[in-house]
């Protein structure tokens, strides 16, 4: 099982990069990464415990904005979970001033439990920081909530090198999560870079398999962009 999962994201990447390069879809982005997890979480929830991933993702623009769709394959102690998801961005103004407005459906597979969830969400780019606003609904427990995040990319004397720290608060009826932390994109040449990212997170959903409990995650990868 796992060496299909493998052999199939690796013939997808190539089959691709082919495509873009012997037809007319230039406009077609394609990504392709892969990483490790201490601890990975959705919303402020627990989703897997040190896992590899192996991901996906295409993008082209629609309508004054861009479709993409992701795919990721998770190794967890030998067995693999999937998640997909399906994104559409574009700008959006509103009482005179511009967002970039996005709409989402992704579903995570979890030992933890699974997730299937609908979300749209708004982003207002400010010199000094981001602020993303996103309202959210999760069929499988049919809950409903709200994720701020506020981020702020820093240029570093490395050239290249992009550090970010963040926050986040997810809140609804069900939970409070809280998430800090930073992470590092380093670009190398030809479309590679390197990214890391440590984070400090916890919810109050005690006595969940979702719990988080001051845990201290930490993750590493490499993305390339055709």
């Amino acid at each position: 099982m796992k060496k299909r999962i493998l052999t199939t994201l690796i013939m997808s990447v190539a089959m691709i990069g082919a495509v873009k390069a012997t037809t007319l879809v230039d406009n077609v982005s394609v990504e392709a990464g892969a990483s490790f997890n201490t601890f990975s979480t959705e919303r402020g929830l627990g989703v897997r415990e040190n896992s590899f991933g192996y991901s996906l993702l295409l993008g082209i623009p629609l309508t004054d904005g861009n479709l993409s769709f992701g795919v990721s394959a998770n190794d967890v102690d030998g067995d693999f979970e999937q998640d997909w998801g399906v994104t559409y961005s574009r700008p959006v103004k509103l009482f005179g001033q511009t967002f970039g407005g996005a709409a989402h459906l992704k579903s995570t597979d979890s030992a933890f439990g699974d997730r299937n969830e609908l979300g749209v969400g708004l982003t207002y780019t400010h010199p000094f920081a981001d602020l993303t606003a996103t309202l959210w609904y999760e069929d499988e427990n049919n809950w409903a909530g709200v994720e701020f995040l506020l981020s702020r990319d820093i240029k570093t004397p490395l050239d290249n090198l992009t550090v970010t720290p963040f926050a986040a608060v997810n809140v609804s009826d069900e939970y409070t999560a809280v998430e800090a932390g930073v992470s590092a994109n380093y670009k190398l040449r030809n479309g590679l870079s390197l990214f890391t990212k440590g984070a400090y997170i916890n919810n109050d959903l005690d006595g969940s398999a979702f719990n988080v409990e001051d845990e201290l995650v930490l993750g590493a990868g490499v993305n390339f962009k055709f």
